[in-house]
């Protein structure tokens, strides 16, 4: 399931728009580095067209652990926890992205209770998706690496009521963000 979906499927209109108008959309090249393991992060992204990849060093050898499509939400991890990011992310091909600064989605949070709610509501009801698809793929392959095909398995039945309308907000925000003109790599 497209993280955008659980988030789109709690968040209303106006929470949409002001991701939209807070953060910034951006065409980013391939291989760009977007996240660096054990390095603070300044954004959340959405990915709105492209993919990227999703690894960790360990002692010296990359190992990839997810490739993720358009729709996907990434950064969130240590928004929530305040943690430095557990694995690197960068661009398989170019990408385009909504960048919100972490700053500007905490000072939303802490002004709008409503907004606060719906959106960790939204990022707790993914993590946990996110988790119980790990914990029942594990067992499969001593080289797990996260399918996104298997996690649209997982999708929990509130999402199935809110995923009619989650699909007709990404699907507006990607007109919306075709309809501007996204500057080069300015994240």
């Amino acid at each position: 399931m497209q993280k955008v979906l659980f988030l789109f499927g709690e968040l209303n209109d106006d929470d949409i728009d002001w991701l939209i108008t807070a953060g910034k959309i951006a065409k980013i090249p391939p291989q760009t580095i977007l996240i660096q393991e054990n390095q603070p992060l300044e954004n959340f992204y959405i990915l709105l067209d492209g993919s990227v990849s999703v690894f960790i060093d360990l002692m010296g050898v990359t190992k990839d652990i997810a490739v993720l499509q358009s729709g996907e939400v990434f950064g969130e991890l240590s928004f929530i926890d305040q943690q430095l990011p557990s694995a690197s992310v960068k661009t398989c091909g170019e990408c385009l992205l909504l960048a919100v600064s972490q700053d500007k989605i905490s000072d939303r949070l802490n002004q709008d209770i409503g907004f606060s709610a719906r959106f960790n509501r939204a990022i707790a009801t993914f993590l946990a998706s996110r988790l119980r698809n790990t914990v029942r793929h594990l067992g499969e392959d001593k080289d797990f690496v996260f399918n996104q095909s298997r996690a649209n398995e997982a999708a929990p039945s509130m999402i199935q009521e809110n995923l009619n309308v989650a699909t007709t907000r990404f699907d507006w925000l990607l007109r919306r963000v075709q309809s501007q003109t996204a500057p080069e790599n300015p994240v």
